[in-house]
């Protein structure tokens, strides 16, 4: 897991890896999904105790809906189970019924993981993957990216 650099702090390309990018979810259910997704950081190097970080998931989801609409989605929880800031990415062709307010399924679904004690880096990425993800264009290539190599060039190409 690369670690956020004084230069490319809060660049969320610098935090994707191919093995925690599904391109492919089947899950159809909000909780079926977020699930799949956060399974994907079911790593030692990413999540100390799995079951109690997808619990804070859930609940971080139970208080306020992550749906931002047009296709995107961003659950996130502030835990003592990273390490570091974690990044998993699920796309799903047919969408996921997430209650979004705009009531359109979520394709795209990023899951962020962050240490407790690093609210300003937390902020930051969760703050520029929402303002990269309102541009239509990178989105359509999100949802069209072959692969992950792809997805994340794409993030990247975004951020420069």
């Amino acid at each position: 897991m690369s670690k956020l650099s004084k230069s490319g702090a809060g660049k969320v390309a610098s935090l994707l890896r191919p093995t925690a990018i599904n391109l492919n979810l089947q899950a159809r259910g909000k909780i079926e999904a977020l699930r799949e997704v956060a399974t994907l950081l079911k790593q030692p190097d990413c999540v100390t105790d799995f079951d109690a970080f997808f619990q804070e998931i859930l609940e971080r989801e139970r208080v306020s809906n992550t749906a931002l609409g047009q296709d995107v989605a961003i659950p996130h929880a502030r835990t003592e189970q990273c390490k570091e800031i974690v990044i998993a990415v699920g796309r799903s062709a047919e969408g996921v019924d997430f209650e979004a307010k705009d009531g359109q399924p979520v394709r795209l679904i990023f899951l962020i993981g962050t240490p407790k004690q690093m609210v300003t880096e937390y902020l930051r990425v969760v703050g520029n993957l929402a303002r990269l993800l309102r541009q239509d264009q990178l989105r359509r290539g999100l949802l069209a990216a072959p692969d992950a190599a792809e997805f994340i060039r794409l993030v990247d190409q975004a951020e420069s």
